[in-house]
């Protein structure tokens, strides 16, 4: 779907980040493999030695948490960011068990995840007419 050429390899790593951001933004709201393309490309980068692999799924994992935490965000697409956000974490367990030093980092990831609460989507139609008049003006 978004694989980019074979020979456009050298830019996976700019390519994943652009995928990143539409990731965090929610460009797309309605194109949920669009998480799956971001998630493979950034690993495609790691198997070529573009991106480093722990700093790839620590990213991923941090982009797709932020996603699934914004409450600007649809609530679909916060829900598909959080289902997909244990890949990443998965990834990073398995290199922490090889690498101990990087241990703590992977258990304040996980903190991290467990203290995650997803407030409910902001939905100005929903809200009394008197406050949609301010929504975002910062009254």
């Amino acid at each position: 779907m978004h694989t980019p050429k074979q020979n456009s390899i050298r830019s996976l790593p700019e390519y994943w980040r652009w995928l990143g951001t539409r990731v965090r933004l929610g460009l797309t709201p309605d194109e949920p493999r669009l998480i799956t393309a971001y998630l493979e490309t950034g690993r495609q980068a790691c198997l070529a030695d573009l991106l480093h692999p722990w700093q790839m799924n620590e990213q991923s994992f941090q982009t797709l948490l932020a996603a699934a935490l914004d409450p600007h965000l649809p609530w679909h697409w916060r829900s598909h960011c959080l289902n997909h956000s244990h890949q990443p974490l998965m990834q990073l367990g398995d290199f922490a068990k090889r690498r101990p030093e990087w241990r703590p980092r992977l258990i304040t990831l996980v903190e991290q995840l467990s203290r995650a609460k997803m407030p409910p989507e902001d939905r100005p139609e929903e809200m009394p007419y008197s406050e949609r008049a301010t929504f975002g003006r910062g009254r």
